[in-house]
């Protein structure tokens, strides 16, 4: 009888794999209805139609793992990876995580019928995991497309202006990545170059702290492009920690520094060493 039972137990993950894999189509099906008329989602700002190919590549998944469908098993890595696929590619369409956790709560119960003799719990607790997974990978790729999407904002935004001719200036704000910290001083750079203008205004009141790790590395990236030019740099509003590393990386390189707390002190500067006079009216 023992035996018996050690041979049904050994035949059952092939019994239920041909199982998953001859009514996919059936499982599909059920699963379309159920999703579209899920409870657990709000907005509903993806269609079934649109995943039916990720989800069918999640059934196959299952019926190849079903013989050690346990989380972290080398089994269950292809379910894993398809589960963060479907997380990434919801965030990008705009969906919400409801319908995350909607896709794969009604896949677990459209195969649940079919799993049942088998089920020893491992069904439940793995979907459990993917949910984990498939959220982490919504989030991961939500805030990603965020950070890019600031990136290009602040990249197309940022004033880079001639105040006056050869008088350029940027105005940094916010918290702009190491590479477009450095997009944005080498188009300063160029447009002095292009003026014949002896000093660059870098502006740096409105950068928020977190950012000046980012402005650091943008500003070294800068300043191997400027080394060895006449170039003078007027740093305006940075905070002391980073004014005096900028101050010493920019001695490092031969250019010359000078910094202010207020931009109309920088303009006035840069005005004079542009050649123009300043006069001021009672």
């Amino acid at each position: 009888m023992v035996e018996d039972a050690e041979v049904a137990e050994a035949e059952a993950p092939p019994a239920l794999a041909t199982a998953l894999r001859a009514r996919s189509s059936e499982i599909l099906a059920t699963w379309v209805a159920a999703f579209e008329q899920s409870k657990v989602r709000f907005r509903r700002m993806t269609k079934a139609a649109g995943h039916t190919g990720q989800v069918a590549s999640l059934i196959d998944a299952l019926a190849v793992a079903s013989h050690d469908l346990r989380p972290g098993s080398d089994a269950a890595r292809e379910i894993e990876r398809n589960a963060a696929y479907i997380g990434a590619r919801f965030a990008s369409e705009g969906a919400t995580g409801f319908d995350v956790a909607a896709l794969l709560i009604e896949l677990r119960n459209a195969v649940a019928h079919f799993w049942a003799p088998f089920d020893d719990g491992s069904l439940a607790h793995m979907f459990e995991w993917l949910i984990v997974i498939a959220q982490d990978a919504f989030a991961t790729a939500g805030m990603q497309s965020l950070r890019e999407r600031q990136s290009e904002q602040l990249e197309v935004g940022t004033p880079i202006v001639e105040l006056l001719p050869k008088v350029p200036a940027v105005f940094l704000v916010g918290a702009a990545s190491a590479p477009v910290i450095d997009g944005l001083l080498s188009r300063a750079w160029m447009l002095a170059v292009g003026t014949g203008a002896p000093c660059l205004v870098i502006e740096c009141n409105g950068l928020v702290e977190v950012g000046d790790r980012d402005f650091e590395t943008g500003y070294q990236a800068f300043l191997a492009q400027a080394e060895g030019s006449a170039l003078q740099i007027l740093l305006v509003g940075a905070r002391r920690a980073l004014r005096d590393r900028v101050v010493a990386r920019t001695l490092e390189v031969g250019l010359t520094i000078q910094l202010f707390e207020r931009v109309d002190g920088a303009v006035a500067h840069a005005i004079e060493r542009a050649g123009y006079s300043i006069v001021r009216h009672p």
